[in-house]
């Protein structure tokens, strides 16, 4: 498979082929009020060189999407516990006010299932330092959602963090493939994500039924949901792990 790499200030055009591809990669319920909020003016003049396409050069269809911002990165503070949501709002901020920025974060990588394995994220990661390089910024972070935590929805977050294989490498494939990249753990973002929806819209989401009150595992998640039957509400709070790239 022959897949280039374009930015979408390059390929503005492309930019519905790869939200669509988005809708069928995440999971439905992650839907946070920050990300409808901020996210598409990820693709608007100011940032769109930070976000890049990965196209497969025989079909001309978008099979891998890196988003990233840059924010202000205040060296006297610790990251921001609601990582994700906190570093979409404070990037796109900036740029909107035309605020100074220091930093990048990266926010999502996603690849078609077809791709994986094909070195193809390690690329998309590789692909945000060029343009973070151009602005003169001097770091780079990544609030990581390690992909097999949703199956031991029992263990403690940072426990599952921890956890190593024989050979010293992660025990988690996302968190190891940040790792051999030269990225060094910081510390959880235990409010990274806060997804909140009625009961009616995460029966929907999850497949499941809530007959009561309570906390529940559903597919997909690295926390357990939180359902409250007579506010009719329902609240997940998704943890990520705050990752330093070298840039």
């Amino acid at each position: 498979m022959s897949v280039s790499l374009i930015s979408v200030a390059e390929r503005p055009d492309l930019v519905a082929s790869a939200s669509a591809m988005g809708e069928e990669i995440w999971p439905a319920y992650l839907i946070t009020a920050a990300l409808t909020e901020y996210w598409d003016d990820l693709y608007l003049s100011a940032l769109a060189h930070f976000q890049t396409l990965a196209v497969d050069d025989a079909s001309g269809a978008v099979v891998g999407l890196g988003n990233s911002v840059p924010f202000w990165r205040d060296p006297d503070a610790p990251l921001p516990n609601k990582g994700w949501d906190a570093v979409l709002e404070l990037g796109v901020t900036a740029a909107r006010q035309g605020m100074p920025v220091n930093a990048l974060s990266a926010l999502s990588v996603a690849i078609r299932p077809a791709y994986r394995g094909t070195g193809l994220a390690e690329r998309l990661l590789g692909a945000m330092k060029p343009p973070a390089h151009a602005a003169g910024l001097t770091s780079m972070v990544a609030p990581v959602r390690p992909t097999l935590k949703s199956l031991y929805p029992l263990q403690d977050f940072a426990t599952y963090c921890g956890w190593r294989r024989p050979d010293g490498t992660p025990f988690d494939p996302w968190l190891r493939t940040h790792e051999a990249l030269g990225a060094t753990v910081i510390g959880p973002a235990m409010a990274s994500m806060t997804m909140t929806g009625t009961i009616a819209q995460w029966q929907d989401w999850s497949g499941l039924r809530f007959p009561a009150s309570g906390l529940y595992a559903i597919a997909g998640a690295l926390a357990p949901l939180e359902v409250d039957l007579a506010a009719d509400r329902a609240t997940y709070i998704e943890p990520n792990l705050w990752m330093q790239h070298p840039l």
